[in-house]
Parts: C-alpha cells; sequence; structure tokens
C-alpha cells in the first residue's frame, strides 16, 4: 500500500511538472508585462493547474489499487499532457483553444478540416513518444525511496501559496480592471480563475502598497503583444448629425419570445405597431454577461474574454462614440454591475452620479422618469440604459398582477423534480412580465407626451431567453443550453419619427445593433466589419451562422443547428430532440474566422 501510494505521488509529480513545461510555450507569449506583479501573476498560474492536476490525481489514487483498474491514472496523465500539447498548437495558429466540436468534426470531416497529412503524421508520432515515456515513467514511480518522497513533498507543498497568490491577485485586479493582469488569462485553455468583487477592496486594505484601490491603465501587453486585440481595425470615421438623436435601450431580465403577445404585454404590443419587430433575433448567449457583451460591443461574445481582460485598452466603440459626441450616459438598474466586471466593461464612460441602482423595477423607471423635468433635462443628446429585472427568477411583481393562475405551491420547485408541470412556473413568470409591461407604459407614455419619440432611438430587447422545459429534457431556467428557448428573445425598434409597423423575419442578431447605431444615429461611415460582427438591421444577410455563448462554454449557430464547443453536441436550435451529425464545415470556418477577426 505503501509502495502503491509513494509510486502515485511520483506520477502525480511527473504530470505536474510535464504540464508546467508544457505551460511555458503559453506563456512564451507575454513577453512584455509591464510590472514585477504581473510577472509574478503569470509564475503562479502553475499553481492553478498544478492544483488541479494534484486534486484530480488524488481522486484516482483507488484505481492504483486494483491490476484492473491501474492503468487509468497514466493513461488519463497521457490524455492531459496530449491536450496541451494540441491545444498550443491548434492555439498558436488559430487563437482557439482546443474543443470537442473540432474533434467531432476533424473525425468525422477531416478533409474538411484541411489537416494536412505530414502534420497528422507528426501528431502520431508524438502522442506515441509521450505514451511511451510515460509507460516507462510510470514504472519508475514504483522505485520511490524515502528520501525522493518526502523531496517531493516539499515541492508541491509550494501548490498552496502559489495557487493563494494567485487567487488574492486575481481577484483583486478583476475588481479594479488591472488588465496588465486579467490579460494573462486567455492565454491558458480551461483557466477559470477566482473572482470576488466583495473581497477585492478587503484585500486592497490589507495589502495597499501590493494591491493598491486604483483603476487600471492601458497595458502594454495588451495592446501590443502579437496576439492582442485590435480593435477597431482603423479608426472610425463618424460626422455627427445636426440634430442628433438621443438613444434609449431597455433590457427585460431572461425574456422570452413568446411572451410577446396582447395578454401578456399589451402596451409593449400597442407599442410594436409603430416599430419595428424583429421576429427572429437572438441574443449573443444563453446567459447576462455575453447577450450584454454582444448588446454593447456588437461582436460575437466569444470575445468577451479577451476584453474583459483588457477593458482600458478596449473598450467599446459604441460607447466611445457616443462619449466623443458629446452624449451623456445614464444606466438604470437593481442589478450589481460590479458583478463580472460589467460596470467597466460596458459603462467606463458613465459618472458615477449618472448610475442608479435601485431596490426594484418600479423604484428604477421612477428615476429614470425624473430626468425629463428640470434642468438637467436640458442636456442633449442622452444614452439611457435601463436594465430591469422583475423577469429574472424568483420572478417580482405586486400582488394585483397575478392575472395568470395556478401559481406554484412552491417556489423553484421544478428543481426537485426537473419533468414537472411547468403551466404553474409559466404563469409566475408571465405575472412578473405583466407587470414589467406596466412598467414600459410609463417609459412610453412620458416619450409620447413630450413629442421625444421624433428624436429618439428605443431599442427594447432581453439579455437572453428562460427556459420551463419546453425541450423535454429536464432544462429550466438559462445557461444549460442554446436552444431557442434559452437564446431566442424578442426585439423591438423604434426609430425617430417612425409611426408605420414592421416585422422582419430574417434572422437578427444583438450583434446587428451596435453598428446600425453607429451608422444611423451617429454618422459613421466607417465599413461595419472594422469594428463588429453584426450587420445592419436594414440591410441583413439572407443567410448567417453565429456565436453563442454561456459561462463557461459557447455554440455556433449554422444552418438552424447548434454545435456546442464544449461537448461536441449537436441538435436544432428550434427542438434539440432532433439530434444533426454533418455541420457545415463552410460555413462553421466562416464564423470561426469572425472570432479571429479583431486579433492581431
Amino acid at each position: 500500500m505503501k509502495t502503491i501510494a509513494r509510486a502515485h505521488l511520483s506520477l502525480t509529480f511527473f504530470a505536474i511538472v510535464a504540464t508546467l513545461g508544457i505551460l511555458c510555450l503559453y506563456a512564451s507569449a507575454a513577453h512584455s508585462l509591464p510590472t514585477t506583479l504581473s510577472k509574478m501573476y503569470l509564475i503562479s498560474v502553475t499553481g492553478h493547474f498544478a492544483g488541479c492536476v494534484f486534486a484530480v490525481n488524488l481522486g484516482l489514487l483507488p484505481t492504483r489499487m486494483s491490476k484492473y483498474t491501474s492503468w487509468l491514472a497514466p493513461c488519463l496523465v497521457w490524455v492531459w499532457l496530449l491536450y496541451l500539447l494540441a491545444n498550443y498548437a491548434v492555439f498558436h495558429l488559430y487563437k482557439h483553444h482546443v474543443s470537442l466540436l473540432l474533434f467531432k468534426a476533424y473525425i468525422m470531416t477531416p478533409d474538411d478540416i484541411g489537416v494536412p497529412i505530414f502534420l497528422q503524421i507528426a501528431a502520431l508520432l508524438v502522442a506515441g513518444t509521450l505514451g511511451v515515456i510515460i509507460y516507462y515513467v510510470n514504472r519508475l514511480t514504483y522505485r520511490t525511496t524515502e528520501r525522493q518522497y518526502w523531496a517531493m513533498v516539499g515541492i508541491l507543498a509550494l501548490i498552496i501559496p502559489t495557487y493563494g497568490f494567485n487567487s488574492v491577485t486575481h481577484i483583486w485586479a478583476s475588481h479594479y480592471g488591472r488588465e496588465e493582469i486579467t490579460a494573462v488569462d486567455s492565454l491558458f485553455p480551461l483557466y477559470h480563475p477566482i473572482t470576488s468583487h466583495k473581497h477585492a477592496p478587503k484585500i486592497s486594505a490589507a495589502f495597499p502598497s501590493v494591491y493598491p484601490p486604483i483603476a487600471g491603465q492601458q497595458s502594454e501587453f495588451a495592446s501590443g503583444d502579437k496576439d492582442a486585440i485590435i480593435y477597431p481595425i482603423e479608426p472610425i470615421h463618424c460626422e455627427p448629425l445636426s440634430s442628433p438623436p438621443s438613444i434609449l435601450f431597455v433590457v427585460l431580465e431572461s425574456w422570452q419570445q413568446d411572451s410577446v403577445c396582447p395578454e401578456i404585454m399589451p402596451n409593449l404590443c400597442s407599442f410594436a405597431e409603430s416599430a419595428t419587430q424583429f421576429d427572429q433575433h437572438l441574443s449573443g448567449g444563453a446567459s447576462t454577461v455575453p447577450g450584454l457583451f454582444s448588446l454593447m460591443f456588437g461582436l460575437h461574445a466569444s470575445y468577451h474574454d479577451r476584453f474583459k481582460g483588457a477593458m482600458q485598452t478596449n473598450p467599446s466603440v459604441f460607447t466611445e462614440t457616443l462619449h466623443k459626441q458629446g452624449y451623456r450616459s445614464r444606466v438604470y438598474t437593481t442589478t450589481n454591475l460590479d458583478r463580472f466586471s460589467l460596470r467597466p466593461l460596458f459603462f467606463s464612460r458613465t459618472k458615477a452620479e449618472d448610475l442608479f441602482r435601485g431596490k426594484n423595477d418600479q423604484e428604477v423607471i421612477d428615476k429614470y422618469l425624473a430626468t425629463f423635468n428640470g434642468a438637467q433635462d436640458k442636456e442633449a443628446p442622452r444614452f439611457d440604459f435601463l436594465f430591469l429585472t422583475s423577469s429574472h427568477s424568483p420572478y417580482v411583481y405586486p400582488k394585483e398582477y397575478s392575472r395568470f393562475q395556478p401559481l406554484p405551491l412552491v417556489e423553484g420547485g421544478f428543481a426537485l423534480y426537473s419533468s414537472a408541470d411547468a403551466k404553474p412556473y409559466k404563469n409566475d413568470y408571465h405575472n412578473s412580465l405583466y407587470y414589467t409591461d406596466a412598467l414600459l407604459k410609463l417609459i412610453f407614455d412620458k416619450l409620447k407626451s413630450q413629442g421625444r419619440l421624433e428624436n429618439t432611438w428605443v431599442v427594447i430587447t432581453g439579455d437572453h431567453a428562460e427556459e420551463f422545459n419546453e425541450n423535454g429534457q429536464g432544462y429550466w431556467g438559462h445557461g444549460s443550453n442554446f436552444s431557442r428557448w434559452q437564446t431566442h428573445v424578442p426585439m423591438v425598434v423604434h426609430a425617430p419619427g417612425q409611426t408605420t409597423k414592421v416585422v422582419e423575419t430574417k434572422l437578427s442578431l444583438h450583434q446587428d445593433i451596435v453598428p446600425t447605431l453607429m451608422s444611423e444615429a451617429l454618422g459613421c461611415q466607417s465599413p461595419i466589419d472594422h469594428y463588429s460582427n453584426g450587420a445592419h438591421l436594414l440591410k441583413l444577410p439572407q443567410e448567417r451562422g453565429t456565436v453563442l455563448s454561456s459561462y463557461f462554454t459557447k455554440a455556433y449557430f449554422i444552418d438552424g443547428v447548434i454545435l456546442e464547443n464544449g461537448s461536441g453536441d449537436s441538435y436544432r436550435w428550434k427542438n434539440m430532440t432532433e439530434s444533426e451529425t454533418s455541420p457545415n464545415m463552410a460555413e462553421l470556418k466562416q464564423v470561426m474566422a469572425e472570432e479571429q477577426q479583431f486579433l492581431r
């Protein structure tokens, strides 16, 4: 037993050392880190990966006790190291980390992937050589001496402080937008360091000389590295309109397309009679952050991690143009914009006094409407962003808005039984939207009464959709798949002075809103593909693919089919019970190329 434990620790030690050696290849891209702290953070990434490898191998210790399973741990070490090597080759060439989707596509249609034969042979030779090395290393581990054992224990003990330093530094950096730290993150595969905006100020208070409570500036690494962002591709040329219009974004949390009907949202439907309704509109993802990112940047949400790591250097072209043209930006919401770095990423140009966080949506609306009265309303033009959250679980509304019955006996009871009757839970959700619709009426009435619709762009949409097991697969809420029930959101756009209804049935995306407003509201003549992955909403293409993201994964929408990047699963967007096995590789390659469009 003691010999086997030592052998397993020796194999774990080899796996960690080999992992760190390969990670040095990834780290070589970070050649221009500007500070000592950022360089130390780069080194501390080893603690993160070493800790993960150690934890996994610790769980595999029981498998070494039987001759029938003793092969499992060395085999998994081989797979892991092979993955790191293959991923480095792919990332170095294409700026994509390897996914099961690409692996599946290669197995099924290798010719479409286009990997040269000599590279395939080289990969097989590397895999074979690595396998032989691990085989002999595994045999040698059973000869570990007492002295070697304790030496390895001492070295592995360094994982704890290294991982601790990595976590503390990233918590501070992500909160204060220190991109000399966060720009490192996207270099590594499967790397999700800890963030905690609650604890960042405490870290700064405890170690002010190391972690000062100061927002970051532009990073040389983020802007000058050979694999960094180049956004926009060329400087944007705009000629402001003589009478610049105001712009209003109203974003509803967890808003399902099927809820737009007179029974649930009569006021919105009435407003849409003099606006353009986009019936096939996709958010940038199945959760809030990718949805808002695609909306505010006009980019595929798969860019988010890179832009989050370089927020100061690469702000949204849209918000920067608003600022240059003298727009006053105001943000009203009930949510905490410090979570996931939403404030510095999307609203860095918004002054503190123009950021309002209310207790509920009614308070948010009241605060917004109050800005139309008094001296402060004389400033023009204006950009207002309202993020209403009553339609997020647990759904919030006054009792008098309980129009749809019956309601669930237990809030969130579907968590105990995934095949529960959806009607009570959906009624609860629809009541929250019925209430939100009443709040929207207050906005519409104010804009109409003051004649502001004559010179205001109004965009009403959702951050993502909400599922109530419509797929019959036990999915509820959002962030768990990319079918229509979690990504298909309503969008209503009222152009200044518009009086007639238009219904658009072509596929539209959150990515299309920024280029449309840049052109129509801000007078920008630069080519759209210099700053966006989207299209003009009045000139939508007949066919297109896109990227959809969630918390830690993404998928490709190709010809009505969802291709999940992480799992390699494929299914129909309208009905995920219908599987698909043959992706359109030409269109998939086109969308993947768009993901590299703004990388140096």
